[in-house]
């Protein structure tokens, strides 16, 4: 059977809230449809057509057919890709929902370390990013 395309998540694997969203959705993740690349990694960044501050302030993922997707409109083809979790992503793709999802998503991104249930912030040495490259 051939392998499934994969849906590429590009997150920072330093960051204790992406690594936790990570954690709650592989379960969903039956048909390992989706990859998770961490772009603190130089061969993982080079892939991104973005600068690291834009990586840094929302998701983004790439499809197998190569469109570059972020934020809410991210989360919209996540949640349609991961079989359990379609339902969600059907009711999120209509209106109201689907008007107020980029904001609602700009809040969760800005507020991440604060809502209920998310992990703190890390901000011990031990999980920091490594040293940037000079650019």
């Amino acid at each position: 059977m051939p392998q499934t395309a994969k849906y590429d998540i590009f997150l920072d694997g330093s960051c204790s809230f992406c690594r936790w969203s990570q954690a709650k959705i592989e379960p969903y993740d039956s048909g390992e449809r989706v990859r998770f690349l961490d772009y603190n990694d130089p061969a993982v960044a080079a892939l991104a057509p973005f600068p690291r501050g834009e990586l840094d302030g929302e998701m983004h993922m790439r499809t197998p057919e190569g469109k570059w997707l972020r934020g809410f409109e991210a989360w919209l083809v996540l949640l349609r890709v991961l079989p359990k979790l379609a339902w969600l992503g059907r009711i999120a793709s209509v209106p109201p929902v689907r008007w107020l999802g980029p904001s609602v998503y700009g809040f969760i991104a800005r507020h991440r370390y604060s809502l209920p249930g998310a992990p703190a912030r890390c901000d011990t040495d031990s999980c920091a990013p490594p040293a940037r490259r000079p650019q």
